[in-house]
């Protein structure tokens, strides 16, 4: 039912099919309320360009009229909208009301005889101060009733809402319940009075807990957040779907929404807004069409404005900037910032989903920029993968111009001259050897001259690691003339080779310990651009077994490379499992599909090299993945790896 066709942290594009057509995800969901149409579903289309809308069928349900109608020709028919449609189930209505007067079950099998694409669950909304017993015990009655909606749905696809209040455990818990039932997306419910409060941080929590026990492969719809200030925070998250009914309650209350917050129609001097509807009114217009009760024009407003920030985080994901574009967004509230500043507690899990590289710069925005999960994996393999070349001096330098190894020739070229030394940068993204200053995303980075407390103490922690290892007879910190003249007395001059030094770091580095022995041995010609003078290809023992690439300073497999990896690493490093049934098409070069998957090496990343290979572990093909292990065994449709090649079978 979902499919991945682009990421960027746990956003991503995806392409959502229904029986009325694909819808591409994220995507928000108007609200339609068939008792008061302050905008149709044709408008929502025609001006919105809407593929999919929301109702609810417990409104329906309960209007015999309306109840007819939706029971004779469809709920399609009754909106006059034929794209798809989600129903609700009156979840909602019973934390306003109380309760509702309507049987879970038939709750679920009305929405499926009026023909929605995806109807709700009737699940229990936990409100945010009841405590962990009553919080639990309504966990346990909306997974009882999911199971039950299963069994029933038909060929309705089934929203399974995931509650658990405001207990990230329970969260988590119910999630991967939920995760073994038969149905095809998950709501995130019962997070509208934090977000009513501005209690973004605690709303960050709920939809990480969530996301770590839900299948990746099913799409995840936050329920009741459609205010623009916060969506990219959640889609970063990995929300694909989104409801607004702000667009109408907002503008009966006389207030315009922005995508830095919200704006009461008293207080707005000029329309910060170019959308059609401020393009035409000015704010005197407005108000008197209010004052009137007219306020659609304002709620066609919020619904621009909305569908306008959906739009601009799809192009960050195609971009590769969402970090950055969250980051900036977070500071349109104080309260968003700290909800951002609390992702540094995920970055961990956060780290397993985000790609080995992007196209674009890594743009630094503030201290919360260094928690970034491409940040932790560079320091993570830094101090797990790296090997320190045998000098006994290392000298160290100051935050610079990229790349490093230019920036400094003629102080490295100096101090080789007067003894055998190595160099490292403090780097802004923690010890930098001078030999990795073209991987991303340390030149791919633009950093400003004058950084944060925050972000000088961090540098200053890890270098202060990196020296505690002692790894070297003596460490210091270049300082002109004065350094130069105290390590002349060190001994001898030094025999750096930069080159050959960056082709080992980056293969450790990227493939991991020890792959640098594995891959670059005996005579080795490491082949250079005419133009740039940057390693292009690694040629060992006369034979191509890496390219550098120059967009990331990372390399690309090459056929022989791949054979001495799978020689040298043990299963399962490096590898993806395949069915047999995939084989030989593997081997002949065509992709890997994610449903033909059996494992896959957990250290892997999304853009990572990788190697194909059969359960017997014989070797088929090398190529770059799509998506990390747990996407691959979640998935039954996508591409998991782009094969580069294939190789015949072993004779």
């Amino acid at each position: 039912m979902f499919e991945l066709k682009a990421r960027d942290g746990l956003g991503r594009i995806g392409l959502l099919h229904t029986k009325h057509g694909d819808v591409e995800t994220p995507v928000l969901l108007p609200v339609i309320n068939p008792n008061q149409m302050i905008i149709s579903p044709q408008e929502m289309k025609e001006y919105f360009k809407a593929k999919m809308v929301i109702t609810n069928a417990y409104i329906i349900y309960k209007n015999e009229e309306l109840k007819k109608k939706a029971l004779e020709s469809g709920v399609h028919d009754l909106l006059n909208f034929q794209g798809a449609i989600m129903t609700d189930s009156g979840t909602f209505q019973s934390h306003v009301y109380g309760d509702v007067d309507v049987d879970p079950q038939e709750i679920v099998e009305f929405q499926r005889k009026i023909g929605s694409d995806m109807g709700t669950i009737l699940d229990i909304f936990s409100e945010v101060d009841d405590d962990i017993e009553k919080v639990q015990e309504d966990m346990k009655k909306t997974i009882q009733r999911a199971s039950k909606a299963t069994e029933i749905k038909g060929d309705m696809a089934l929203a399974c809402t995931v509650q658990g209040g405001n207990f990230p455990k329970l969260r988590l818990d119910c999630s991967k319940e939920l995760s073994s039932l038969d149905c095809e997306i998950h709501p995130i419910g019962g997070v509208v009075p934090l977000m009513e409060d501005y209690r973004y941080k605690e709303v960050v929590n709920i939809i990480i807990a969530s996301k770590r026990g839900l299948l990746p492969s099913r799409p995840v719809h936050l329920f009741g957040a459609g205010h623009p200030m916060f969506l990219g925070l959640a889609v970063l998250l990995g929300c694909d779907l989104f409801d607004s009914a702000s667009y109408a309650k907002f503008a009966k209350d006389g207030r315009m929404l922005f995508s830095d917050g919200t704006r009461k129609l008293e207080e707005i001097v000029e329309l910060p807004c170019s959308c059609p509807i401020c393009s035409k009114h000015c704010v005197d217009i407005l108000t008197e069409m209010h004052k009137n009760g007219d306020y659609k024009a304002i709620a066609m407003h919020n619904l621009y404005v909305t569908f306008a920030e959906i739009n601009r985080i799809k192009q960050a994901i195609y971009e590769g900037n969402l970090w950055e574009y969250v980051e900036k967004g977070c500071r349109a509230h104080p309260n968003l910032l700290s909800a951002l500043k609390a992702l540094r507690h995920h970055k961990k899990y956060l780290e397993r989903f985000e790609t080995i590289s992007k196209s674009s710069a890594f743009f630094y925005t503030g201290p919360e920029s260094m928690h970034r999960p491409i940040v932790y994996r560079y320091e993570k393999r830094f101090f797990d993968r790296y090997q320190h070349p045998k000098t006994r001096v290392q000298v160290g330098f100051d935050e610079g111009n990229r790349p490093y190894s230019r920036f400094y020739k003629k102080e490295i070229d100096k101090i080789l001259d007067v003894c055998d030394a190595h160099f490292i940068v403090n780097s802004v993204f923690g010890p930098v050897p001078i030999e990795l200053d073209e991987m991303y995303p340390i030149a791919q980075s633009i950093i400003p001259d004058e950084l944060e407390p925050e972000t000088l103490d961090r540098m200053r922690r890890l270098m202060e690691r990196h020296s505690h290892r002692g790894l070297f007879e003596l460490a210091v910190m270049y300082d002109g003339d004065e350094t130069l003249q105290f390590l002349t007395g060190m001994g001898k001059g030094g025999t750096f080779d930069i080159d050959m030094q960056r082709v080992k770091s980056v293969a450790d580095m990227q493939f991991g310990s020890g792959a640098a022995d594995v891959l670059i041995k005996g005579e080795v010609e490491l082949v250079k651009s005419k133009r740039t003078g940057k390693i292009r290809n690694v040629i060992s023992e006369g034979k191509h077994v890496l390219s550098m690439r120059a967009s990331d300073g990372l390399f690309t497999l090459k056929e022989e490379g791949a054979r001495r990896l799978h020689r040298g690493f043990s299963a399962p490093g490096l590898r993806v499992v395949v069915e047999e049934d995939s084989v030989q098409f593997n081997r002949e070069g065509k992709n890997v599909f994610a449903k033909f998957v059996l494992d896959c090496d957990k250290e892997l990343r999304p853009m990572d090299e990788a190697l194909v290979v059969d359960k017997n572990d014989e070797l088929i093909a090398f190529g770059r993945l799509m998506m990390n292990r747990e996407e691959m065994l979640a998935f039954n449709r996508g591409i998991a790896v782009k094969i580069r090649e294939g190789f015949d079978k072993k004779e």
